[in-house]
């Protein structure tokens, strides 16, 4: 009862918003005007393809944004059978899957790590990208290697005829963008440029706090700042072109303290009886000790592109190198005396984790007259995983020495082929049946897997039809996180010799249509199967360094299903969409919770978006952004016991509260009822913006955006912290949540030419 009232009251509330404006105002819209579409109502009807989403520029530009910066990835968090993970993160958790199963492609170019700040921005500069083509299931048999979801995103071609550009400066962060010819009609290329400002920001304050400890003989050490840089450069060829890309993408955080101490004051007593106080020099400092976190990480890759087109066929080829790093470093230095250098002494211990990818592929498509469209393809990949790398460097009583150890490096290699055939049968039908082979070889053992893939359409009236995939997909490396945020330290490890490859089987089934006065509706039904999914092990601790892989993990299944109901219309000067998700997700793994079945992490069960943008007018537009979700699960103790013959009430699987103990029970052990056994809050939360456009003359604009995230300043549980606490009577056990992200305004301005 309780979800046919929610799909019901999202049914009524859009139905309100339609019918009050006119049936006559739809338009000559484009598809980038949408806020989030489907492909298009007519595409999405016409086509075998289901659970693919297609978003243009313009509309990642619409919606409210923290911090001024528009993000890709905090899009996709907005559609049905898409969580977020933890509130302003870039985590991506699609259809019951992990943050580790999502492919991104930046033209073809695979990115590990996509986001900056720790998961607040993504690591894509939207004013570079044309559109993000992004598959949720039923994938098409040219993509592979993640088992939950593809996005595939397609930078802007350059302007081969004249200079265009932009510049944003935002609360965080600024870059710029420009493009043009160097040959006309021939050779043009364009580029990038973004980086935070948080560390110039921020010095005026840290230079405060800092004078304010130097008299405690303290000095707080703290930097960060992140930079992309993307370029692109084409040549038309005749009937072909040819294109490379570069990006570079790098993070640095630093944090620390430095203590010290300078002469002390001298004082004498004179014959009067009185003191007398000599100042020391401040200048002067007898010893010092510093010590310093630094994390750096990042993208970086190159790729070349060729096109062609042949009749009625089209060749493309693309060869690349990818290179994802980590690098952590702790260091500690001090002398006791600076007169001495012999009390000099230094140490480092650092971590190292990166993978590098050199890649080839081709791929051809073919269209015979409408019946029938053929695409096919090969490809190579050269992985290298360097996992855990340690770094040790010591300095003491003048002497050095130094170490480098770690898990040796890892190369892999993955050959696939694929052929997608499109049979189209009239208007009304469609049958679009796939197959990839795909063989990984790493460390003397080879994985070969066939992917099939298909799907089916069938219209029953020119304004409704049904549709039908399967799709099984396999991969071949992982990343496992202690935390509920996935950190740049967490590893990527291939499959090895006593691991399987993650694979999942997904099946879908969905009912399209055009609605009266130009509404949109898809509803898909969707069931997915995963095995051999990675946990750590329960009590094992992730930094165990005396510990291997193998032993610190354990492999298991899950499976999830539900629904996914989307909504949209575009309305002349209003356009919005609303999205409902309905999922169950779960987990079983033979060594965890006793071997039972438990609920995931990130097991929301439902899911509301609502995103709406009105053009006022050329020089106005307002937006706005609701979104509400059940709230993620967590593993926490809801009692506690000494005897082993206590009696206790079932702890709740549900809820927080909090629980009584005697007092002799306050040392004994923590009670589990199950493993992800407590939900959160509910989470929801309301952004709104407006946009203000100035036109400049002579091709140029100006923009101004003003936006409010959280706009009711509703503060969403991050995590909760069990507190035991002792009263005028007895024991007790409080739950309290940790909240992090407040009301946030934010401003940018943009300059267009």
């Amino acid at each position: 009862m309780k979800h046919i009232f929610l799909t019901s009251a999202i049914l009524i509330a859009f139905t309100s918003f339609a019918n009050s404006n006119p049936p006559d105002t739809l338009g000559n819209k484009t598809l980038d005007e949408v806020i989030v579409t489907a492909t298009g109502a007519h595409r999405n009807l016409k086509a075998a393809e289901m659970g693919r989403h297609v978003i243009g520029r313009e509309a990642i530009l619409k919606l409210p944004v923290l911090f001024g910066e528009p993000d890709i990835v905090k899009i996709l968090q907005t559609l049905p059978g898409v969580s977020q993970g933890v509130e302003g993160f870039t985590g991506l958790y699609v259809h019951g899957g992990d943050n580790d199963q999502n492919l991104f492609l930046y033209n073809g170019l695979p990115l590990y790590h996509v986001s900056h700040i720790g998961g607040i921005f993504s690591s894509f500069n939207v004013s570079t990208i044309r559109n993000i083509d992004f598959f949720k299931s039923a994938f098409p048999a040219r993509f592979g290697g993640r088992i939950s979801s593809i996005t595939d995103i397609s930078m802007m071609s350059p302007d081969f005829r004249k200079y265009t550009g932009k510049f944003t400066v935002g609360l965080l962060a600024a870059n710029g963008y420009i493009s043009g010819p160097i040959v006309k009609d021939k050779l043009a290329f364009s580029a990038a440029i973004r980086r935070s400002w948080i560390d110039v920001v921020g010095l005026p304050a840290l230079a405060i706090a800092n004078a304010v400890q130097k008299k405690n003989g303290k000095k707080t050490i703290a930097g960060y700042n992140f930079m992309d840089f993307n370029a692109r450069i084409d040549w038309k060829l005749g009937a072909g072109k040819i294109y490379a890309i570069g990006y570079y993408g790098k993070d640095y955080l630093k944090i620390g303290d430095r203590k010290f101490e300078g002469t002390a004051n001298s004082f004498a007593v004179n014959p009067d009886g009185t003191i007398t106080e000599t100042p020391s020099d401040d200048n002067q400092t007898r010893f010092f000790d510093e010590n310093t976190n630094r994390l750096s990480w990042g993208n970086w890759g190159v790729s070349l592109n060729a096109d062609y087109r042949l009749g009625n066929g089209y060749i493309n080829g693309v060869a690349y190198f990818t290179r994802y790093f980590s690098h952590y470093r702790q260091e500690s230095e001090y002398q006791t005396d600076l007169n001495d250098p012999s009390t000099y002494g230094y140490t480092l211990n650092g971590t190292r984790n990166s993978i590098a990818d050199i890649g080839v592929n081709m791929r051809y498509m073919q269209q015979f007259a409408k019946l029938y469209l053929l695409k096919s393809g090969v490809g190579y990949v050269n992985h290298t995983y360097h996992p855990e790398g340690l770094v040790n460097e010591y300095k003491d009583d003048g002497r050095s020495w130094s170490d480098s150890n770690g898990n040796p490096s890892v190369a892999g290699n993955e050959v696939f082929a694929y052929v997608d055939n499109l049979f189209n049968f009239g208007e009304r039908a469609s049958l679009d049946v796939g197959l990839r082979f795909v063989s990984h070889f790493i460390q003397h053992a080879s994985f070969p897997r066939i992917e099939p893939r298909a799907s089916i359409r069938v219209n029953i009236t020119d304004d409704y039809s049904v549709k039908a995939s399967y799709a099984r997909i396999n991969q071949f490396v992982q990343q496992v996180s202690s935390n509920y945020i996935n950190l740049p330290t967490d590893l990527w490890q291939p499959i090895g010799k006593g691991m399987k490859p993650l694979s999942s089987d997904q099946y879908s089934i969905g009912f399209y249509g055009n609605l009266p006065k130009g509404m949109y509706f898809s509803l898909e039904g969707w069931y997915k199967d995963m095995r051999n999914l990675v946990e750590y092990r329960e009590g094992i601790s992730s930094l165990n360094p005396n510990l291997t892989w193998d032993e610190k993990i354990t492999s298991g299944k899950g499976w999830a299903y539900g629904l996914d109901l989307s909504i949209s219309r575009e309305l002349g000067k209003v356009t919005g969409t609303v999205s409902y998700g309905l999922m169950w997700n779960w987990r079983k793994f033979d060594n965890l919770n006793g071997g039972l079945k438990f609920p995931a992490k990130f097991d929301n069960r439902h899911k509301i978006n609502i995103n709406a943008s009105y053009r006022l007018n050329d020089k106005i537009e307002f937006n706005a952004g609701w979104t509400y979700m059940t709230g993620n699960r967590l593993t926490l103790s809801l009692y506690n016991y000494d005897e082993p013959g206590d009696n206790f009430p079932d702890a709740p699987t549900t809820g927080i509260g909090s629980s009584g103990m005697d007092w002799e029970q306050a040392s004994g052990l923590d009670y589990y009822s199950g493993r992800n056994n407590v939900r959160f809050p509910a989470y929801h939360r309301l952004d709104i913006g407006m946009s203000l456009y100035k036109d400049l003359g002579g091709g140029r604009r100006s923009i101004w955006n003003f936006s409010l995230y959280n706009a009711y300043c509703r503060m969403n549980a991050m995590t909760i912290r069990k507190d035991d606490y002792v009263d005028a009577s007895r024991p007790n056990r409080a739950f309290q949540k940790f909240s992090l992200i407040p009301i946030v305004p934010s401003v940018s301005y943009t300059y267009e030419f």
